[in-house]
């Protein structure tokens, strides 16, 4: 059983360009070297970087490079939280957040985004929180994180 390491919360906040469909990957290294300790990701956010413009933001964090930010697939483990946000000009947007309540990151998370809008910057921000585990629940937990999980 996982347990949380106290003082472990991590915040990582940042921009980056959302590109076409085919996505804007970006690697955010979370790796301590060790297989027994991971990151379970809590709270995800994003926003444009200029909340005026009209236009559509995603995004998705996965464990593994995902190009395709058209498809949000909920059975693919290395698929662990989801984002949108939309701005309609003159009036308020709309925000959606789905979080794999399951998640254990032991390496590296991914973010893909997507905009349609003439400003794409994107801002982000992910609440995490330590685990620590014994070895073996740490290896299995990355053989899940690389889609070696089985039949979904």
């Amino acid at each position: 059983m996982p347990k949380r390491v106290k003082g472990g919360k991590r915040v990582l906040s940042g921009k980056i360009v959302a590109g076409s469909y085919s996505g804007t990957e970006n690697r955010l290294q979370l790796f301590d070297g060790k297989f027994t300790t991971g990151y379970r990701v809590v709270e995800f956010r994003i926003a444009s970087t200029t909340p005026l413009n009209a236009g559509e933001w995603m995004a998705k964090l996965s464990t593994e490079p995902k190009s395709d930010i058209s498809v949000w697939d909920w059975s693919d483990v290395q698929e662990i939280a989801w984002a949108k946000y939309d701005q309609a000009v003159l009036f308020t947007g709309s925000t959606l957040a789905v979080i794999r309540p399951d998640n254990m990151t032991i390496e590296d998370l991914w973010i893909s985004a997507y905009s349609t809008s003439e400003s794409n910057d994107m801002n982000y921000q992910i609440v995490l929180e330590k685990y620590e585990f014994p070895a073996w629940d740490g290896a299995g937990i990355l053989v899940e994180n690389l889609s070696q999980a089985g039949p979904q």
